[in-house]
């Protein structure tokens, strides 16, 4: 038998845990919350001047305002300085924020003007460490880039939405690099969003995977992912 046969190819989730391995090895930034909090400190107040991605998806947000409901709580993870939160808060009654970057969190709050919408109240820790939270919908994007164990974390996602969850992910450099390993000495990109498709195949979880064009504040086009799915048998 030859090595080529001999080789095991590894699951979504075993490969995403070996590219956050290798990427960590690389990136202080990946593996290390100082390191990922100190960069945030030098550039949180600038993020919203560079290329957000928010303002230009209101072709994936109509998709999931169709399911929202005025008196649900939705659980945002990451939401950084609050594109996507500003978005959704007006389609809801209540955001819960789950922000591992205090210095976003005080961008967020310092930008904050949604009339009688009150400031979202937030829990500054990492997803995967976060206490249990239940909410309505559960929504995330461009979010995951330093969980290490994403299959756990998908599975907190499913156990924490009472009916629905949204994930948005970008595809393609350069503003979402692929996930990439070296595995038997061969060197493997996998995009972000269909490794997280991937995942949840292995979950069992049925999702819907869609992509949309999306232009930029640059004029770029690039696709982005809707990972959606659902809690309830009617929906």
């Amino acid at each position: 038998m030859s090595n080529a046969s001999q080789t095991v190819r590894k699951s979504p989730s075993q490969f995403w845990i070996q590219a956050w391995e290798q990427a960590s090895g690389a990136d202080l930034r990946v593996g290390s919350d100082l390191e990922e909090e100190k960069y945030w400190r030098e550039n949180a107040a600038a993020y919203d001047e560079r290329n957000p991605l928010a303002p230009y998806t209101q072709p994936i947000m109509d998709k999931v305002f169709q399911h929202l409901q005025p008196d649900d709580h939705l659980l945002e993870i990451g939401p950084g300085t609050g594109g996507f939160t500003r978005l959704l808060g007006p389609h809801v009654r209540e955001v819960t924020l789950i922000e591992p970057s205090a210095a976003m969190y005080e961008v967020l709050c310092s930008s904050w003007d949604q009339g009688d919408k009150p400031l979202p109240k937030a829990l500054i820790a990492k997803w995967e460490e976060a206490p249990e939270v239940t909410a309505d919908i559960v929504f995330g994007a461009n979010a995951f880039y330093r969980i290490r164990d994403m299959k756990s974390s998908l599975l907190k996602m499913h156990q924490t939405a009472r009916r629905h969850v949204f994930l948005i992910q970008s595809i393609g450099r350069p503003f979402a690099g692929p996930l990439h390993a070296v595995d038997n000495g061969e060197w493997v990109d996998k995009e972000r969003a269909e490794v997280l498709s991937g995942i949840l195949d292995e979950l069992n979880i049925r999702h819907r995977y869609d992509t949309f064009p999306i232009q930029r504040k640059n004029g770029m086009i690039h696709d982005v992912a809707l990972i959606h799915w659902s809690n309830l048998q009617s929906e």
